[in-house]
């Protein structure tokens, strides 16, 4: 008998440890942090290569915009598949758009087109998720909305310093016992664009995000949340200086009357809809018009961008080269207006994003191989421990960093990890009663 209640016990004891130990998770990206990470020192940064995983770089997606760049981490989709494919949503048809990229993130109808971002699939599954001023978190897709959702864009989140940002997280990690978080920095990006890479403001922004990132994982320490937390910190694309002197004007190659809809003057990239009859027409005038322009017919966008296959891709799409802009008339912006610039052909290294990771899910002190951003949704469902959505990303990219790379055990199904976390306190409660009988 006694041995029998010793077996009953240990099992309660092992399972209470295994509810206890249900993995969080906190996605914070931070907008344009380039892998490199511009030259500088970082000691937050640096302190999560050793504890953790930093990765050579992460490929983001083409357009290297914000928008289509963070849904794809969110979906694991290219931009062609979850089509939330530009910074601005337009519509041919209705000729509606948004003029700016806050206006876009209020846009269900951008985000619910079937793709499914990480936080929707975990409420789906019984988990629970707040996102702080990430594109699609404001608005319902599939139904959902996150649990907890700040909007981007408005007064109160203009001053919503970072440290608010981080304090809020902690606290819906620890008293609400949140299981997923999205914390999004709107810098270094907001500053590289006013004042240029390598500008004392810019650089001074810089450390300033990385002294909030350390904060994070202080806060997670006194917690002893980092214990059952894992931190992915990324970011959706790089930075590069615009130069003066380098920009195109379309209107010297093009008339615009030959042009029913367009989304131009926004980033060094542009679409077109020409009218009936002047599709080649205007076209042949682009196509090598500059050899700094690069310039497609949708069905001809080179397979490698994932830019394609999507009805809101218009039917002539035209980006530059870094450091380059480009303008629909030479009397709207003659000059540049940003100081260093994203949205350029993904493939340059100026493009590239990053990725560290730390947490008891990962390695430490390891550098892995770059990876993809599309690979991130599949990693963030492994640690929930929840069941995917179709997506682009491959578990071959980012397996190696793993602390265990090839699981001994079945993951835990989404209701058991339910079941067992509900039953954590019975648990608990009939392990004592036991050890009391034994005692006795």
């Amino acid at each position: 008998m006694k041995g029998t209640l010793v077996f009953i016990t240990l099992l309660c004891l092992t399972a209470l440890q295994v509810a206890v130990a249900r993995q969080k998770l906190v996605l914070l990206l931070s907008d344009g942090l380039r892998w490199d990470r511009y030259g500088e020192d970082l000691p937050s940064l640096m302190r999560i290569e050793e504890n953790g995983v930093r990765a050579d770089w992460l490929d983001g997606v083409f357009v290297t915009l914000s928008c289509p760049s963070m849904y794809s981490i969110a979906t694991g989709l290219y931009p062609e598949s979850h089509g939330a494919i530009h910074n601005l949503y337009f519509d041919p048809v209705t000729r509606e758009r948004t003029l700016s990229y806050a206006n876009t993130l209020n846009k269900t109808e951008w985000f619910d087109t079937g793709a499914e971002p990480v936080w929707v699939t975990a409420i789906l599954q019984g988990l629970t998720a707040a996102v702080i001023m990430y594109p699609g978190g404001t608005v319902p897709i599939k139904g959902i909305k996150p649990n907890i959702s700040v909007p981007a864009g408005t007064y109160f989140t203009i001053n919503y310093s970072m440290k608010q940002r981080v304090d809020d997280t902690i606290r819906w990690l620890k008293d609400d016992d949140f299981d997923l978080v999205f914390l999004y920095f709107d810098n270094p990006d907001e500053y590289n664009h006013l004042f240029g890479l390598g500008s004392v403001n810019a650089t001074e922004k810089l450390y300033e995000v990385d002294s909030y990132i350390g904060y994070l994982f202080d806060r997670l320490a006194e917690t002893g949340l980092d214990e059952n937390t894992n931190v992915l910190v990324v970011s959706d694309h790089g930075h590069i200086n615009v130069e003066t002197e380098k920009y195109i004007i379309l209107d010297d190659y093009i008339d615009f009357r030959d042009v029913d809809f367009r989304v131009t003057d926004y980033g060094p990239m542009f679409q077109l809809v020409p009218k009936n009859g002047t599709n080649d027409t205007v076209y042949n005038a682009l196509k090598n018009a500059h050899p700094a322009m690069h310039v497609y017919k949708r069905e001809e966008i080179p397979e490698r961008f994932h830019y394609r296959d999507n009805s809101r891709i218009l039917p002539i799409v035209g980006f530059v080269d870094p450091g380059w802009h480009i303008h629909s008339q030479e009397a709207l912006h003659p000059y540049v207006d940003v100081r260093s610039d994203h949205g350029y052909d993904n493939q340059w290294m100026v493009m590239k994003s990053s990725f560290y990771a730390q947490g008891p899910y990962f390695k430490k002190a390891h550098r892995a191989p770059p990876l993809e951003s599309v690979d991130l949704y599949m990693l963030m469902c492994e640690i929930l421990e929840i069941d995917p959505a179709p997506n682009n990303g491959s578990r071959a990219r980012y397996y190696d960093m793993l602390a265990q790379s090839a699981p001994t055990t079945p993951p835990m199904t989404t209701a058991s990890a339910e079941t067992l976390h509900a039953l954590s306190a019975p648990l608990l409660l009939l392990a004592v009663v036991f050890l009391a009988i034994i005692l006795h």
